[in-house]
């Protein structure tokens, strides 16, 4: 089954729109009041963000190489 056309870049506007949110919140780890566990959550948020941003990027080059072939 193949995706439709517009898929491919809608990941990787995704991807992007992710990466640049983890980037975001990764910022306030230098914020006095990031201690414990809410330190914790930014580390969690901003890294998930960051690691879903980049997979989705592999995904969406993906297709649009394979697609070439």
């Amino acid at each position: 089954m193949r995706a439709p056309r517009w898929a491919s870049w809608a990941l990787l506007v995704g991807a992007v729109a992710l990466a640049a949110w983890g980037w975001f919140v990764l910022g306030f780890l230098s914020e006095p009041s990031a201690v414990a566990n809410l330190r914790v959550a930014l580390i969690v948020i901003g890294a998930g963000s960051i690691g879903l941003g980049v997979a989705a990027a592999i995904t969406g080059v993906w297709m649009l190489i394979s697609r070439r072939t």
